[in-house]
């Protein structure tokens, strides 16, 4: 009998109903575009962006008490993900609007572990889904036999996939490995999309120093930097 095996799967979590307080969110970041009506550019064409928060700026203001909830999920992840004596820290977080024709082109997030964003405001429909993508050098090597008509596209197949689409909700938080190719596709709404982005570091707590003089004192280092 044939056996099929799936060799190195691409975790994604999605967790829903997180359950964070919305209007103070909400009327710090109607003043922070008020404070900063231009924001950045980075993987948004169109739409606001905030600059980054620091974990530690994020303890002054309303940002806490989502912070804290992305990092209590983030530990469930990362057990999930079989870390194992480690510690995370969110290296950076910042504020996305996206309102009819804006979009994020397609980006990964060096120097994390771990990235993601929470959905502080959906509109109903069509406000642009995610989309989570294979490596190109993937892609080409599935295809580089034949054409469009030699592939099934019609239908969801986890064996041929190059992307897989999320429709964000309301309240809901995504994480997923920082090197994970995204995008973000143009709003068809009137109506703005509200959005948390953050980056998140593991700390092992079982590193030490390659130094001799070191190799008694435990050191942390950032395992995105192994």
């Amino acid at each position: 009998m044939m056996k099929t095996t799936l060799l190195f799967p691409t975790p994604l979590w999605e967790i829903p109903k997180v359950g964070v307080e919305k209007q103070p969110l909400l009327d710090f970041i109607k003043y922070v575009r008020e404070e900063d009506p231009n924001g950045r550019v980075s993987s948004n064409e169109g739409g606001w962006q905030s600059w980054d928060f620091m974990e530690h700026i994020c303890d002054t203001n309303p940002l806490k008490d989502i912070k804290d909830a992305i990092l209590r999920h983030a530990y469930v992840v990362c057990d999930e993900w079989s870390f194992k004596d480690y510690s995370l820290k969110m290296t950076n977080l910042w504020i996305n609007v996206n309102k009819r024709g804006d979009n994020n082109v397609v980006h990964t997030h060096p120097g994390a572990v771990l990235s993601g964003a929470y959905y502080l405001h959906v509109p109903e429909c069509c406000s642009g889904n995610i989309t989570f993508m294979n490596t190109f050098d993937k892609i080409h090597m599935k295809e580089a036999w034949g054409c469009n008509a030699n592939f099934n596209r019609g239908h969801h197949n986890e064996y041929n996939d190059d992307e897989y689409d999320v429709y964000p909700q309301d309240d809901t938080l995504l994480f997923f490995p920082a090197y994970l190719m995204h995008r973000v596709h143009k709003s068809s709404s009137d109506e703005e999309r509200i959005s948390i982005s953050f980056n998140i570091s593991a700390y092992s707590k079982h590193y030490y120093g390659i130094y001799p003089r070191e190799k008694s004192t435990a050191k942390e280092i950032s395992i995105s930097s192994i």
